[in-house]
């Protein structure tokens, strides 16, 4: 997959984890592969500006952690 650049807005992606924050020794969170992570504003600025959740991870991690693929379209469901 094409690497993209890194997210400026909230929305789902494709990346892989490759710098975890907040890892417990013992652990290994880096992706083995890509995987669709969630991007939240976390209303701060700087490397605080936004908020990634990867499932099964508990704390969010920073954004600067990830090579990023493309996002993902919003859901919209049609009557």
């Amino acid at each position: 997959m094409t690497q993209y650049p890194t997210p400026d807005r909230e929305g789902h992606f494709w990346a892989k984890l490759v710098h975890p924050h907040r890892e417990p020794d013992g652990e290994d969170w880096k992706s083995p592969d890509w995987e669709v992570v969630q991007v939240n504003d976390n209303n701060g600025t700087g490397d605080d500006k936004w908020r990634v959740y990867v499932p099964g991870i508990e704390p969010g991690q920073l954004i600067d952690a990830f090579i990023w693929g493309p996002r993902i379209p919003d859901f919209s469901q049609s009557t």
